[in-house]
């Protein structure tokens, strides 16, 4: 689906699993067709469909399961595989927990030796949870890909963090005052304010 210029498609978690989710998983119909059905475990991310150049892409795909000796899932092609970082978490809408959340990270691959190589490449997958899950067979899942970004840039987020510091201290008096406490106290009406 071709979006308008400057559009981004940013939904929050719960808007993904209950209007996105959720109608997929029950075969009705779904507020847009934006999400795209690809099957991400068959090939590398830098092949997967639409613009590189956006930063979060999102994908409806048959949930896959990690095998439990090997603790990740490869994909077809052979370059590589997803492995789950971290834990699983919930995600709960009107009190309920209707869907579950979960981080994987991609690992290429080297064909010459055994080695692995961790990229940037991660995604986070949402299923479905409780009852929904319980009466879906062949469990749909959804997809947000993205590329982390390097160490370069944590070290500019650290300091864009220290910045918001400085700018909370800045709040506490006024720029251009010779007051260090705050702003002088307002002055007397005068006549011509009456």
């Amino acid at each position: 689906m071709k979006l308008p210029i400057g559009y981004r498609f940013h939904p929050t978690e719960q808007e993904l699993i209950l209007h996105y989710l959720l109608p997929k998983a029950f075969a009705s119909p779904l507020p847009s067709s934006i999400i795209p059905v690809f099957d991400l475990f068959f090939s590398h991310p830098l092949t997967f469909p639409g613009d590189q150049k956006e930063k979060q892409r999102y994908f409806f795909c048959k949930k896959r399961e990690v095998s439990s000796n090997e603790h990740r899932i490869k994909i077809s092609s052979g370059d590589g595989y997803w492995k789950p970082i971290g834990k699983e978490r919930p995600i709960i809408a009107c009190g309920k927990t209707f869907g579950i959340r979960r981080t994987l990270a991609f690992y290429e691959t080297n064909k010459s030796s055994s080695y692995c190589n961790k990229t940037r490449w991660s995604m986070t997958e949402y299923c479905l949870a409780g009852f929904a899950s319980a009466k879906v067979s062949g469990e749909w899942a959804v997809y947000n890909v993205y590329e982390r970004k390097g160490s370069k840039g944590r070290k500019q987020r650290k300091s864009r963090e220290g910045d918001d510091e400085e700018l909370r201290c800045i709040d506490h008096f006024t720029v251009g005052s010779n007051h260090e406490t705050g702003p002088p106290p307002p002055s007397p009406p005068t006549s011509a304010d009456e």
